[in-house]
């Protein structure tokens, strides 16, 4: 039985993935926040 080949890179690449995919689902969800507030202030929803 062969050992499976490990990629190229290292933890720092995948931390760096990691980073990155957690910083977009943060941006989204300020986004559909802000989207949210937007229609509510559109209909007369807050002050």
């Amino acid at each position: 039985m062969e050992k499976p080949v490990s990629p190229s890179y290292g933890w720092s690449r995948r931390l760096l993935w990691l980073g990155a995919i957690w910083a977009c689902s943060i941006a989204v969800l300020g986004a559909a926040a802000l989207v949210m507030r937007l229609l509510m202030q559109a209909a007369g929803m807050t002050r």
